[in-house]
């Protein structure tokens, strides 16, 4: 026997899929991008409505989890949250749905924007000024290494091993050329990545930098470096936090006569073409002595052109407004 047919245009009853068909997996860190929010408020403010915002999008933060960025006529902010991959999907829908209930304080967002709240590093800058402090984003792009910059990963336990044969080599070659930057946590191909840095790290390396170049000869002063940690936004949480380690050697001043440096061991190192050359041997430091006398005095020939020129400029420009004499008083 046949079963009863159906009612032309009604379709059978669609079953429900089990509610433990798909099992809920452990939410993950995520970081968050929101931008075109008010700069008319200031940084506490933008970060409280954000706060409330996010809780009426079922995604609660804590406050020290909203960095928010502030310019004279741009806001935007990065938050780390913890969430499943499900919600992250249905963020864009929750969005306009709050908009179109007028949940979304209208103070948040800039005048004639719109909300932009997604996943992603937010801007295409790998850095940027969180309230006037420097901050990186990890996996960020910080270009490439030149004469004048060195990248290092600095993993496991390099601070403690590699990190003081590397500041002898690349400060005395530095130092040895036109000045450069070394930047420990920045992998060779230019993203940023960040090395497990706390305040007794930072002290260990400050003491270490100051004592190796203590060393150095000639005398290598405070002012001639700069040593800073910048902080590196993840959405990896930890407990001690990311940081990258900038060692900046500037250009030495002009000396009445080339001088070359050596490490706190005797050694010298020079920086060329991108690449570290040294310890040298005495012929190889006869040649850079060379080298700098001869750029020496193509700088000086340079001036003397110049002010060669300069005065023959002068001199034409008095024979010009020179007087002339009248013939009839001479007459």
């Amino acid at each position: 026997m046949e079963p009863p047919m159906e009612p032309p245009g009604k379709q059978p009853p669609q079953e429900s899929p089990p509610e433990d068909s798909a099992p809920e997996t452990t939410p993950s860190a995520h970081i968050l991008y929101v931008d075109h929010l008010n700069p008319q408020f200031s940084v506490p403010v933008l970060a409280c409505l954000l706060r409330d915002t996010l809780e009426r999008l079922e995604l609660p933060v804590a406050r020290e989890h909203i960095e928010v960025v502030r310019r004279p006529r741009k806001a935007y902010a990065l938050v780390q949250v913890m969430a499943h991959e499900a919600t992250l999907a249905t963020l864009p829908w929750r969005l306009q749905a709050a908009l179109e209930e007028h949940q979304i304080p209208k103070e948040l967002v800039a005048r004639g924007k719109e909300l932009v709240l997604g996943e992603g590093p937010g801007p295409s800058s790998g850095k940027e000024e969180i309230e006037g402090q420097e901050r990186l984003f990890q996996g960020a792009f910080l270009g490439n290494e030149t004469r004048s910059v060195e990248f290092k990963r600095g993993g496991g336990e390099y601070l403690s091993l590699a990190f003081k044969h590397h500041l002898r080599r690349y400060v005395c070659a530095f130092l040895n050329s036109e000045g450069g930057s070394l930047f420990v946590g920045v992998e060779d191909s230019g993203l940023v990545q960040g090395v497990r840095c706390g305040h007794r790290d930072e002290d260990r390396v400050r003491l270490l930098v100051d004592s190796i170049l203590q060393g150095f000869q000639p005398q290598v002063f405070p002012d001639a470096y700069t040593l800073s940690f910048i902080p590196v936004v993840s959405a990896s949480a930890g407990s001690t936090p990311l940081k990258v380690i900038r060692l900046s050697v500037h250009a030495p001043k002009a000396q009445a006569e080339p001088q070359l440096y050596e490490t706190d061991q005797g050694e010298v190192f020079l920086r060329r073409d991108g690449s570290i050359q040294g310890p040298l041997s005495g012929h190889a430091i006869q040649e850079w002595c060379r080298q700098k006398w001869a750029a020496e005095l193509s700088k000086l020939e340079q001036r003397l052109k110049a002010l060669t020129a300069e005065k023959e400029q002068l001199q034409q420009q008095l024979q010009q407004r020179a007087p002339v004499s009248c013939t009839c008083c001479v007459l």
